[in-house]
């Protein structure tokens, strides 16, 4: 299976992407996601799980959406209180295609369990089993020709990564990352990331 979806059509579930600034990074994001249509066996993007454990049943379109945005909100809250410089569109084209790989990475699942939400049951994907996850997504940057840093904020946004970045938008990214995880894992009553990461 793979599916086709018009630029517009991807505009409508992503607008965060129209807001990117440079029109190179922007036809990027969306050639990005086009190409990860036609590749992936789910039919539409609003199918696919957020992951397959506790948020099961969230739409990845809406965590890569929540993402964004509140790794803006850090942003523009940094630079106003402390005057903390940011590039903007590669927080912005970071966060939309941090989890591309995800419809790669999965499958759907037709004997799986209803997820309890809007996402359709999935399961791992040969790609997801045999790739450390953002590995595919951050090869789809370097691929698209895109910047090699922003490649960096890519891979470095999960814990899976065994690298961290020291630029400003990687840590906007990554906290953004979790905190929109625990606001789809808290409400199952499953252990957060938060807690996750007690000493």
């Amino acid at each position: 299976m793979s599916f086709t979806i018009s630029e517009d059509e991807l505009l409508t579930l992503l607008p965060e992407i129209a807001e990117i600034g440079d029109p190179e990074l922007r036809s990027g994001v969306v050639a990005i996601w086009l190409r990860t249509a036609q590749k992936c066996a789910w039919n539409r993007f609003e199918d696919v799980p957020k992951n397959l454990g506790s948020e099961k049943y969230r739409r990845l379109i809406d965590h890569v959406r929540g993402v964004t945005k509140m790794a803006i909100a850090l942003a523009e809250i940094a630079e106003e209180l402390h005057g903390t410089p940011y590039n903007r569109d590669y927080l912005l084209a970071a966060g939309l295609l941090h989890d591309v790989s995800k419809p790669l990475e999965t499958e759907p699942d037709p004997a799986g369990e209803p997820t309890g939400g809007p996402a359709l049951p999935g399961r791992k994907s040969e790609i997801g089993k045999k790739l450390q996850h953002a590995a595919y997504a951050t090869h789809e940057v370097l691929a698209e020709g895109m910047p090699l840093d922003l490649a960096s904020l890519v891979l470095t946004h999960t814990h899976d990564s065994n690298m961290r970045s020291r630029a400003i938008e990687a840590s906007y990214l990554f906290y953004a990352d979790y905190a929109d995880s625990d606001a789809g894992i808290l409400p199952t009553g499953q252990k957060a990331f938060v807690e996750v990461w007690k000493k």
